[in-house]
């Protein structure tokens, strides 16, 4: 009887160890995660968003102090006229220059084209004001989109402003219409100190004002043309995540945004969106290559299983956010593999990521290699510490007196 005693006794502070070690894991989980940072994409990244003339559009982030400025990375239109006889252009006679008129021509041409952008109603969800001509009191330093000139000036070609203005010199002339487009010139162009816009708003010579203009004179028409550049505002809070469209072929890539590029007149190396939807992922666990242990730390070039909780969408994807150790700044990027429903582990292969400690996190996202537009998205999951070490190298010198005989190697068994 007191041998079955012991053996119930041993048998319960078993199952008790058993429960208490696999507590531990998860309790280890639990312990060390914490919520990954909010994220924010810098100003001066380059975005994909919309289509015109099916062509996918990419902007500029001009300002990212609250939600995001864009400004199209190009214009969807160059050199475009805004005289167009058929939309009812006001003729006004020179004061002075018999023969001549001058047309004022408001913004419909401008405004039809880029009410041509194509957005999905998933799209325009994203935009807290939709496309628009920015006029002067908007993009000016200090102006309500809280932009410099250097953030929002092409370094080599105007665009049109929807604002109209005059040279002081007319004006006092007695030529009062103030029917002239105001355009934002090069970056490295200054501004005329005389233009005045047409509520009598001075324009400062280093906020890089010009003008252009429409008239007829001698029974030609002379149109003033300048190029169509949109301005829109996209909610921050709804963009979980961006990477440079490159980034979903499976490889690791050492994660970068690139801002060198900000109103350079190009479409170098936009990101694609990862925008909040009802896609969920957690990540639980991270164990080792057999599955049996839950590990903070792994070998280089080793590799990890990690246990992630999420729903399924259309064709998604989990993929892995390495961070720094202290949670802070993304390092690498990886899509992994189809999402499956539930609670899964996910084998993650760390070949080329150097040693050192990070944080882990993961996000699951809708994939489409067809497009560069955005997809939907989780946010990004809470984050878990993983060191990667260089493996352990033993090394000896055979010597008699070491326990080895003379010219032979050890033996595991004995020495």
């Amino acid at each position: 009887m007191k041998n079955k005693t012991v053996l119930m006794l041993m048998c319960i502070l078993g199952s008790v160890a058993i429960s208490y070690i696999h507590m531990q894991g998860h309790l280890w989980s639990a312990l060390y995660a914490q919520s990954a940072p909010t994220f924010q994409l810098p100003k001066g990244s380059k975005v994909v968003l919309g289509k015109y003339n099916n062509k996918e559009i990419v902007w500029d982030i001009g300002n990212n102090t609250n939600d995001y400025v864009l400004m199209s990375s190009i214009p969807i239109v160059r050199d475009i006229q805004k005289y167009d006889s058929s939309i009812g252009c006001t003729k006004y006679n020179h004061p002075v220059m018999t023969g001549r008129y001058y047309y004022d021509c408001p913004n419909t041409v401008l405004d039809m084209k880029i009410n041509n952008i194509n957005l999905t109603v998933y799209e325009l969800s994203l935009l807290s004001r939709n496309f628009f001509v920015p006029n002067y009191s908007e993009i000016k330093t200090g102006g309500t989109l809280g932009l410099t000139t250097n953030d929002r000036a092409y370094k080599d070609i105007p665009y049109y402003l929807n604002e109209h203005g005059e040279r002081l010199g007319i004006i006092s002339n007695g030529w009062g219409n103030n029917m002239r487009t105001l355009t934002q010139s090069i970056a490295t162009a200054l501004g005329s100190s005389d233009v005045v816009t047409s509520n009598n708003i001075s324009v400062a010579p280093n906020d890089s004002i010009g003008l252009v203009y429409d008239y007829h004179y001698d029974g030609n028409v002379y149109i003033g043309k300048s190029n169509l550049r949109p301005f829109g505002i996209m909610k921050s809070s709804n963009i979980n995540f961006a990477a440079n469209t490159s980034y979903t072929d499976g490889a690791w890539h050492n994660y970068v945004i690139d801002t060198a590029n900000l109103n350079k007149n190009n479409e170098l190396n936009p990101n694609k969106l990862r925008v909040q939807s009802s896609l969920t992922a957690s990540l639980q666990d991270i164990k080792n290559e057999s599955k049996t242990k839950s590990i903070s730390k792994v070998i280089k070039n080793g590799s990890v299983n990690l246990y992630v909780n999420a729903n399924t969408g259309t064709n998604n994807k989990i993929s892995v956010i390495l961070y720094n150790e202290a949670g802070t700044e993304i390092l690498h990027y990886r899509m992994l593999e189809n999402t499956r429903g539930g609670t899964n582990h996910y084998i993650v292969d760390l070949n080329n990521i150097a040693v050192g400690k990070y944080q882990v996190a993961v996000i699951n996202e809708e994939y489409d290699a067809s497009s560069q537009l955005a997809v939907e998205s989780s946010p990004i999951s809470n984050l878990m510490p993983l060191e990667i070490v260089e493996p352990h190298k033993l090394t000896y010198t055979k010597t008699p007196q070491s326990g080895a005989s003379a010219g032979n190697d050890y033996e595991f068994s004995k020495n």
